[in-house]
């Protein structure tokens, strides 16, 4: 997978709010009170990897249905309510003489203050490679959004104090049978579903896996968010500190995800694609023996 790396830090802090599903089951991603359902909506996008139809409905009535992969926006299908959608249903791929009037669909659609909701189903688009469609991030640079932007006071205070630490990654040593080590062979386990992971903590520390940009953002977010990953691990186990192992986002995007694991002080951190469930479960009793 190409620069596949997700927003790891948006989409944590994202999760720590509770879903909301509406009526016919579309997930709400901006509340009627929110300020900038626009920025909501790009960041759904910038979510897609693989190929996904993304329906965005209001409680006004007006929907747009886009194809997205690989991070860009692929074609204009649907468009409910919303005039001077005809160029954008008539491209067979959106090109930059289409980014206007994209722009002006969304800003229609995501005007403040209304409430926005998603519907993702899967649809026959490419997503690895994509080279076709409209960059999100060009868009969100017309629109002066930032896709990856730290949300709330505590995220803000966490990463202002945070002292990262200089770490050169190295692969886990085999023969050890530390506590982290068990982490690893949890992630060795995984070996197909994990598109990377990093493991922090014991004498393991640093063992990773996955191409090599996916695991500097992993490092990078351990350094900085290490302590809101030990909360959230610490609402799912019994005493703090105690192992544990959760997914993040596998409701945010259809078959892609975080998962966060904790042996006696080691952290791993992965990414992973496709649905865990039964391998996950099977390969977290086996590495905790």
């Amino acid at each position: 997978m190409n620069r596949g790396t997700l927003p790891i830090l948006a989409r944590l802090q994202s999760l720590q709010t509770a879903s909301h599903v509406a009526a016919g089951g579309a997930r709400v991603i901006a509340e009627a009170g929110n300020p900038s359902p626009l920025t909501a909506l790009l960041r759904e996008v910038n979510e897609t990897i693989l190929g996904r139809a993304l329906r965005f409905e209001t409680n006004l009535g007006t929907s747009l249905t886009l194809e997205a992969a690989g991070r860009r926006v692929l074609r204009l299908t649907e468009a409910v309510g919303l005039p001077g959608a005809e160029g954008c249903l008539a491209a067979e791929a959106l090109e930059d003489e289409n980014k206007d009037d994209l722009i002006s669909l969304m800003q229609a659609l995501a005007a403040p203050r209304s409430e926005l909701r998603v519907t993702i189903s899967a649809r026959g688009v490419a997503g690895e490679g994509v080279s076709v469609g409209l960059p999100v991030a060009l868009l969100a640079d017309l629109l002066l959004v930032d896709l990856n932007e730290a949300v709330g006071p505590e995220a803000a205070a966490d990463a202002a104090s945070a002292e990262p630490e200089a770490r050169a990654p190295a692969h886990a040593d085999p023969e050890t049978g530390s506590p982290a080590r068990s982490l690893a062979r949890f992630a060795e386990a995984l070996s197909e579903t994990l598109m990377a992971w990093v493991i922090r903590g014991g004498e393991a520390d640093g063992s990773f896996g996955g191409p090599d940009e996916m695991v500097s953002h992993l490092q990078g977010f351990l350094d900085e968010e290490a302590h809101a990953i030990q909360h959230q691990l610490d609402l799912v186990s019994d005493l703090p500190d105690s192992p544990a192992c959760m997914v993040l986002g596998s409701a945010l995007i259809d078959g892609q995800g975080v998962l966060c694991a904790r042996s006696e002080g080691a952290i791993l951190l992965g990414l992973f694609e496709g649905n865990p469930a039964q391998s996950l479960i099977r390969a977290w009793s086996e590495a905790r023996g």
